[in-house]
């Protein structure tokens, strides 16, 4: 039980929680927190998915473009790697 709810993305920490209010309440039907951490923990799994496919996406744009060298696509201004124009705007700042 304790892998299948880690492997749903609850800590050790959540886990051990979860079950000691399983355990206190367990002649009581009320909610022991499962639903309320559950959709917590949907709620960051979906934000990780979506940062994730945000990655993915430029990533594959990136390998569109052709980018080989930060160097080379940081003075390009189609490179669709973000940190590239972090890199050249702090460079065009220090000079």
């Amino acid at each position: 039980m304790i892998k299948a709810a880690q492997r749903l993305g609850f800590t050790l920490d959540e886990v051990c929680e979860l079950l000691e209010a399983s355990q206190r309440r367990r002649g009581d039907r009320s909610d022991a927190g499962l639903q309320t951490r559950a959709s917590a923990k949907l709620v960051e799994v979906d934000a990780k998915i979506s940062d994730l496919n945000e990655i993915r996406a430029t990533l594959l744009a990136a390998l569109d473009a052709g980018c080989d060298d930060l160097a080379t696509c940081a003075v390009n201004p189609y490179c669709p790697v973000p940190i590239v124009e972090t890199a050249v705007s702090t460079e065009q700042t220090r000079e």
